[in-house]
């Protein structure tokens, strides 16, 4: 009697930690047996598209990274840096471009996470695991626009740059004229 007390409590408290520990679904979609047998029948035109998008990809973030580089660096930095030597306050400038650079920086780690979850979604085997390869597409289509939000907000950037470049030349359109500064 006092052995079944002393194992319906530990049963008791394993099933209480059981019941506490917490659930995370995947995806709030249930994947039926239908939807199972569409991810198989399609699996090759799937696989072949995820890699056709990931071969145009690549390039692509080759471009537009050594494009923002190159913008960041050569352009932003050469112009606050000249404008700092001929005592101009660039102040602003600085801080537009020291956002634009962070950008960059997440462009990078984020470009980089969409390439890792696009790779592990190729390396699935969707006839043999096609809830798993769903799941990691499904990630993949995440990170992908994780990069184009990035994108989106470098335009946005660089759109205020230009504004705070023409608002300076605006302010300083007397001494930028002369070369003098009263």
């Amino acid at each position: 009697m006092k052995v079944s007390i002393v194992r319906l409590t530990i049963f008791a408290v394993v099933g209480m930690m059981v019941a506490s520990v917490p659930v995370f679904a995947q995806s709030t979609e249930i994947m039926t047996d239908e939807h199972i047998a569409n991810i198989k029948s399609n699996c090759q035109i799937a696989r072949a598209s995820l890699s056709r998008v990931h071969a145009n990809d690549a390039p692509t973030y080759v471009n537009r990274n050594q494009t923002y580089f190159s913008i960041g660096d050569k352009m932003m930095a050469t112009l606050n840096s000249r404008l700092s030597l001929n005592r101009f306050d660039a102040s602003e400038l600085v801080r537009i471009a020291s956002e634009y650079n962070d950008l960059v920086v997440q462009f990078r780690k984020v470009y980089r996470d969409y390439d890792d979850s696009m790779t592990a979604a190729m390396n699935t085997d969707c006839l043999k695991q096609p809830v798993g390869f769903y799941d990691k597409v499904a990630k993949a289509r995440e990170s992908r626009k994780r990069v184009h939000d990035i994108v989106v907000r470098l335009t946005a950037s660089l759109k205020e740059y230009r504004r705070a470049v023409q608002q300076f030349e605006i302010e300083n359109k007397d001494e930028l004229s002369t070369g003098v500064k009263p």
